[in-house]
């Protein structure tokens, strides 16, 4: 069979899978419907998920040979791309995205945004930071979590230039810190705790032959 012959003979295979699977689209029971329903050009899509496993795969059999070879760092990135794995697959499966990241190498920062509200019992919303409200159709910030603590009668929070709240630790007395002198042995005491030490060992190998 020559060249030809084979590249058309896979063509036509090509062509007879895809009309098999128009007039019997697989049904994809194992995977969430609603990641099922999403069109083919839809970034989380079955099609495209499927394909950032299959490259971080890739990533990981690369690191896993890294860590073989003895690079440092290899075995802890190899864990990271088997934890972003499990991550992908669970959403295939569940329809809850829970990574921070998408794509087949990570290079995606995911945003994540607010679907339903709830609230504090005087009726404050509860909020996190980095989250996209439609109330405010933006990003949670530090400045409005402090604007809407105001809002509340609440005393604003303080927080660092990453973002996190600053907490003040009361400082915990340590007491008398004074270390105890130790108590010299005499030359008596010191030949005694050898006996005995002595005397231990050889009951505790006699004990082991009997």
């Amino acid at each position: 069979m020559t060249s030809k012959q084979k590249q058309k003979k896979l063509d036509n295979l090509a062509k007879a899978r895809e009309a098999k699977a128009k007039k019997n689209p697989p049904a994809y029971s194992q995977f969430a419907k609603e990641v099922v329903a999403l069109p083919d050009d839809h970034e989380f899509s079955l099609k495209n998920v499927r394909e950032w496993i299959k490259e971080a795969k890739t990533h990981k059999a690369a690191e896993h040979r890294n860590h073989l070879a003895g690079n440092s760092g290899a075995l802890a990135r190899k864990e990271m791309w088997a934890g972003y794995i499990n991550q992908l697959e669970s959403y295939l499966r569940s329809g809850a995205y829970v990574s921070a990241f998408a794509g087949g190498d990570m290079s995606k920062r995911v945003k994540r945004y607010c679907v339903s509200m709830a609230y504090y019992p005087d009726g404050r919303p509860k909020r996190e930071l980095g989250v996209w409200y439609k109330d405010y159709m933006q990003v949670w910030t530090p400045e409005l979590e402090n604007q809407e603590r105001q809002a509340y009668g609440l005393e604003p929070l303080e927080f660092n230039d990453k973002g996190y709240i600053v907490v003040d630790r009361p400082v915990v007395s340590k007491g008398n810190t004074k270390k105890r002198k130790k108590r010299e042995m005499t030359p008596e005491q010191k030949q005694a705790l050898v006996e005995r030490l002595r005397k231990a060992r050889e009951a505790k190998a006699a004990k082991k032959k009997s």
